[in-house]
C-alpha cells in the first residue's frame, strides 16, 4: 500500500503511455466513439500526473492557498485520500464509459467535468492563489478542453445524443464533482493521518521552510 500511496500517479501514466500506443497501433478504434472516450480517460491520468507528479504540487496548493491549512502537508487533503479519490475518479468515472461507450450520458459526464477543471484550476484556483498556473491546468486546456469538443461534435454529428442524454449526464456529473471532488476530500479528511505529502508536493507552499 505504501508503494501504491507514493507511485499511484506513475503507474497512471504508465497505463495512459500503453493505451495510446494501443490507439495508434489500432487507428480504426481511434477514429471512433471509443477511441475518444480512451483519449478522455488518459486525458484524467496526464492531469493526475501534472497535480501529483511533475510539476507535482497540486497538494500543498489545495491545502495552503484554497483552504488555508495550518498543516498543509496533510490536511484537508492527505497523500492517502488524494490517492483514493484520484483512482476512483480514473478508473470508475473515466473508464466506466468506455467499457459502455453508446451510454451517451455515462461518457457526457466525464467530457463536462474536463471542462469544469478548466474552470477550477484556470479561474478559481488561480485567483485564490494569486497565480497564472497551478498544476492541472495544462492537462486541463489542452487535453480536456479538445478532447471534449471532438467528443461532443462527434455525438451530435452522428446523432447519438438524446435530451434525456445531455440531461442525465449533466446531473451525473454534477453529483460527481459533489461526491468526488467537493465532499470526498471533505469526508476523508483527518488532522491526526500519518500519509503527509513531500516537500516536492507541497512545492513553494511548504510551511516547513
Amino acid at each position: 500500500m505504501n508503494f501504491l500511496r507514493k507511485h499511484w500517479q506513475d503507474a497512471g501514466i504508465a497505463v495512459g503511455i500503453a493505451v495510446c500506443i494501443y490507439l495508434l497501433m489500432n487507428p480504426v478504434t481511434l477514429s471512433g466513439i471509443t477511441g475518444i472516450l480512451w483519449l478522455s480517460f488518459v486525458a484524467m491520468l496526464v492531469h493526475q500526473f501534472e497535480e501529483y507528479r511533475w510539476p507535482g504540487y497540486f497538494a500543498g496548493l489545495f491545502n495552503a492557498a484554497i483552504f488555508k491549512s495550518e498543516t498543509p502537508d496533510k490536511y484537508p487533503l492527505n497523500k492517502q485520500s488524494a490517492m483514493i479519490i484520484n483512482l476512483i475518479i480514473a478508473y470508475v468515472f473515466y473508464l466506466l464509459p468506455v467499457l459502455f461507450p453508446y451510454a451517451i450520458w455515462l461518457g457526457l459526464a466525464p467530457v463536462l467535468m474536463g471542462f469544469f477543471q478548466v474552470v477550477w484550476h484556470g479561474i478559481f484556483a488561480n485567483v485564490r492563489a494569486k497565480t497564472v498556473y497551478n498544476p492541472g491546468l495544462f492537462a486541463a486546456v489542452f487535453l480536456h478542453v479538445p478532447i471534449g469538443i471532438w467528443y461532443i461534435s462527434y455525438i451530435v454529428s452522428h446523432e447519438l445524443a438524446t435530451a434525456s442524454d445531455w440531461v442525465w449526464g449533466t446531473i451525473y456529473f454534477a453529483v460527481a464533482v459533489y461526491v468526488l471532488i467537493i465532499q470526498g476530500n471533505l469526508w476523508l479528511k483527518n488532522k491526526n493521518t500519518p500519509y503527509s505529502f513531500s516537500k516536492k508536493q507541497l512545492g513553494p507552499y511548504d510551511y516547513r521552510k
